[in-house]
């Protein structure tokens, strides 16, 4: 990063320009509040920093602050705390979200101003120098300004991308820790459903036929659910597509087991035709939501 004197010096800032600037200090004073006037006036009619000067008490200190950072431009002190400063002022624009735009629109409008008054009051080679004093150290403003404004927002762009990145990070990984609990979930279902297998199919032997063979039907429709589950879990973390019929099938083998279930408790004959009704739907669901899955690969 250029210090304040190499830029200066890079502006060929010399000592006449330093008096000259000084000079004109007698010159600016007497009309600065009415250029700072005629400043805000032009920013009042513009939308985008109109919203920022709605406050009366705001745009005082504004009108305050910006006189004197007017006369600084012709005071001849230019040093550290000239150019913290300006940075300071290019920060400012940022933190409150006013487009860089309009510190080139300032400064043209400045520079229009003050060139005015110098060719109303100046003339031959005491006008051209102040004139040529006068673009530097604008010019040196608008640099040091624009290019503080410009590194502060890509600061907090980067910081704003860091914390993003963090966060997006952190969620793959947290992403990742829910799908290996699922992943082991879906295991461990498939292997509850294996047992209760067994034991339904022990049913039958131990003479409970009709018991025996339901449950076990029940059961080996869980235990397909818990297989296409896990086959889709394994696909999708493998980089495959979600399938919406799997979660469609959740709910009709549900049903299918609920009416087994309601077969061996001899339930209500209404609630068996709602059970069947749910997998009449469930099923329409299905086959539609199958059909549209195929086509699309």
């Amino acid at each position: 990063m250029r210090t304040f004197q190499e830029i200066l010096t890079n502006y060929n800032f010399d000592e006449e320009t330093f008096q000259t600037l000084k000079s004109l200090e007698p010159l600016v004073e007497p009309h600065a509040e009415q250029i700072v006037e005629d400043f805000y006036r032009m920013l009042m009619e513009m939308p985008d920093t109109a919203k920022f000067l709605q406050d009366e008490h705001r745009l005082a200190r504004l009108k305050v602050a910006h006189r004197h950072w007017l006369l600084s431009l012709f005071k001849g002190t230019y040093d550290d705390n000239y150019y913290r400063g300006l940075q300071r002022i290019g920060m400012a624009h940022v933190r409150i979200g006013l487009s860089a735009h309009f510190v080139y629109v300032a400064m043209n409008f400045l520079r229009a101003r003050l060139r005015e008054l110098l060719s109303q009051n100046l003339t031959g080679n005491l006008r051209n120098s102040a004139e040529a004093a006068l673009d530097k150290i604008l010019d040196l403003n608008l640099d040091v300004i624009a290019r503080t404004y410009h590194q502060e927002e890509l600061r907090r762009f980067f910081l704003s991308y860091k914390l993003d990145d963090t966060l997006i990070r952190f969620a793959r990984r947290f992403t990742f820790g829910l799908n290996f609990l699922l992943l082991l979930g879906l295991i461990g279902l498939g292997a509850g459903m294996v047992l209760v297998l067994v034991n339904d199919v022990s049913l039958i032997f131990r003479g409970d036929l009709d018991k025996g063979l339901i449950s076990a039907l029940g059961s080996l429709l869980v235990l397909w659910l818990a297989i296409e589950l896990l086959e889709a879990e394994i696909d999708r973390l493998q980089g495959g597509e979600l399938q919406l019929s799997l979660f469609v099938g959740v709910g009709l083998v549900a049903f299918i087991r609920k009416i087994l279930i309601a077969t061996l408790s001899h339930e209500d004959l209404k609630m068996e035709v709602l059970y069947l009704g749910g997998i009449f739907i469930f099923g329409l669901i299905y086959w539609l939501i199958s059909r549209a899955e195929v086509r699309q690969k």
